[in-house]
Formats: structure tokens, C-alpha cells, sequence
């Protein structure tokens, strides 16, 4: 079974938005399945993003990293990568609080990247906490899309890709850099200064 981020390989690399070219359909079954999975998935959270009134999700969006983040950065909520997570999510939040008119008018956009990063480092450390992700991505891309429209001009950094590449570039990075993490937290050494290695059961025991 496929899973729903599957997506993000096919949207870095398809240069346009699957709905905006219908007439051209690829040739090789995987990436006919790519293309499906894409508009599917891309279907689905237009309409959750419209489920969303704009200002409620922004307070909604705001309030959340603002708490979890620092939650994070305090070590309540501790995980592997959760500093440089939280990090992440304070500084969304404080770009979104700032304004769209920080950051030469990108403050917004960079805010969103700053979160869709952070939220797909928590997808490679923590998968089973999809569903909290799903929300967050929703209330940040839905803040991500109307920002993107208001830039999309000539001469913008924003007219050359679209929002839903920009969005899923931002995610598959996060997943980089937090499969990175949980690797090297998995084959990390403990305290004591013994060799870490992974058993069947995926924690650490110490070699002598």
C-alpha cells in the first residue's frame, strides 16, 4: 500500500502542478500511478485547506508552534532532533507573527517553509504522530497558497515553481535531514561510552 507522501518525489520533479496539464499523461505505469497518487492527494488538501476559515487557522497555526515548539526546545517533549525541530517551529511562528511585509514581503512564505521542513523531519522521527502532521501541513500550506498568489509576479522567486512544489520540496528536505537524525540517533553511542548497536526489538543495547 502506497503511502500518501509518496507524492513528493513526483512533484520535484514534474516541473508543473498535475492539474494544470491533463492532455499529457506518461507513458510508464509508475509514473502514471505517481501522477494519480498526486492529484489525489493534492484533491484532498485543497478541500481541507477550504475547510479552514483563514484567519482561525492562522491564530490556530501560530498558537501551535508557539507551544509545541517551545515545549520542544525545553526538552518536554523530547525526541531525537526535537531542539532543532522546535528551533524550526518558533521561527515559523515569529516570521508569521512579524507580517507578510518582513523579508522584502516573503516573510510568510519563508514561515511556512520553516514549518513544512520541521514537519517532515517529524514524519521521518516520528511516524506515527501522521495525523498531528496532517493538521499542520494543512493550516501551513493553506497560509503557503495564499501568499504564493499574492507574489506570483514577474521577477518574484515565487513565478518559476508552483506552491505545490515549493510545499513539497520543503517537506521532502525535513525528511532528509530527520532520517539523517534518527539514523545517527540509532547507532549513536550511549552515555557511558559504549558502542551502541540496534537490536530486533529497534533500541540500543551496549556492547562492552
Amino acid at each position: 500500500m502506497q503511502s500518501p507522501w509518496d507524492f513528493i518525489p513526483f512533484l520535484l520533479l514534474n516541473p508543473h502542478h498535475p492539474h494544470e496539464d491533463r492532455t499529457r499523461r506518461p507513458n510508464d505505469p509508475n509514473e502514471t500511478k505517481a501522477t494519480t497518487m498526486a492529484e489525489m492527494v493534492m484533491t484532498y488538501l485543497t478541500k481541507a485547506q477550504d475547510l479552514v476559515p483563514a484567519t482561525y487557522g492562522y491564530y490556530a497555526l501560530v498558537s501551535a508552534l508557539c507551544v509545541v515548539g517551545l515545549a520542544k526546545v525545553a526538552g518536554v517533549m523530547a525526541h531525537p532532533g526535537s531542539m532543532l525541530v522546535g528551533r524550526a517551529e518558533i521561527c515559523g511562528a515569529i516570521l508569521l507573527l512579524m507580517g507578510p511585509a518582513s523579508l522584502n514581503g516573503l516573510g510568510h512564505i519563508f514561515a511556512c517553509w520553516a514549518v513544512l521542513v520541521a514537519m517532515g523531519m517529524m514524519l521521518a522521527i516520528k511516524p506515527k504522530s501522521i495525523l498531528t502532521e496532517a493538521v499542520m501541513v494543512v493550516l501551513t500550506s493553506k497560509v503557503l497558497r495564499s501568499e504564493w498568489a499574492v507574489h506570483k509576479h514577474e521577477g518574484s522567486m515565487t513565478q518559476g515553481m508552483s506552491w505545490e512544489n515549493s510545499m513539497a520540496a520543503a517537506i521532502g528536505t525535513g525528511y532528509v535531514v530527520g532520517a539523517v537524525i534518527k539514523l545517527a540517533d540509532t547507532w549513536a553511542p550511549n552515555k557511558a561510552g559504549g558502542k551502541a548497536t540496534p537490536n530486533k526489538s529497534g533500541k540500543r543495547t551496549k556492547r562492552a
